[in-house]
């Protein structure tokens, strides 16, 4: 196909968010736009695509939820993860976080046996 459907914001199209579905996570930083610092919002979780949201679980908790067809995402240039703009869901304000990804895979068990 020669043009693929885009989300409204510009960003990655609706084919690319579904296809980082279940890519594991190893953490997800926070950006503040005040201060320009970046805190650690979780680790060891998952990206989750569904038919309208976008995303990203990190033990048990959402880091990041915002509507598939609002969101800004963008992998970042050396591909070790994804940047994500977008009005959270949860709490109802702007927020642009970064997932870093996983080189293995997302483990429930936190006894520290995979």
């Amino acid at each position: 196909m020669l043009f693929s459907k885009k989300n409204k914001s510009g960003g990655m199209d609706i084919k690319g968010l579904r296809a980082l579905d279940k890519k594991p996570v190893k953490y997800v930083t926070e950006r503040d736009s005040e201060t320009y610092t970046e805190s650690k919002v979780g680790g060891e979780g998952a990206i989750n695509v569904s038919d309208s949201e976008f995303m990203v679980v990190c033990g048990g908790i959402n880091a990041i939820r915002c509507d598939i067809s609002e969101v800004n995402a963008a992998e970042l240039m050396n591909r070790s993860g994804l940047t994500i703009k977008g009005k959270d869901l949860d709490t109802g304000r702007q927020r642009s976080v970064i997932a870093y990804y996983s080189d293995g895979t997302v483990s429930a068990d936190r006894s520290g046996k995979r």
